[in-house]
């Protein structure tokens, strides 16, 4: 596992996070050669991919719920 910020102490208002190696390494290649995507570091990356699923998942559970309402 590697954790996103390569070992180093989180910065103030940060947190850790362990990832699996080959995934942390496939998003660090992607970062490096796919420059046109916009991200600068795997952190930046990650916390996209992150808010995106949790955004996700917020909306689905407001649909489920708005659903079961009108049921």
């Amino acid at each position: 596992m590697t954790s996103i910020g390569d070992g180093i102490m989180p910065v103030k208002g940060y947190d850790s996070v362990n990832l699996p190696s080959g995934l942390y390494d496939k998003v660090k290649k992607l970062v490096k050669t796919r420059a046109d995507l916009g991200y600068r570091s795997v952190t930046e990356f990650v916390a996209e991919a992150v808010r995106r699923r949790t955004e996700e998942i917020e909306r689905l559970t407001s649909l489920s719920v708005q659903l079961e309402e009108n049921v």
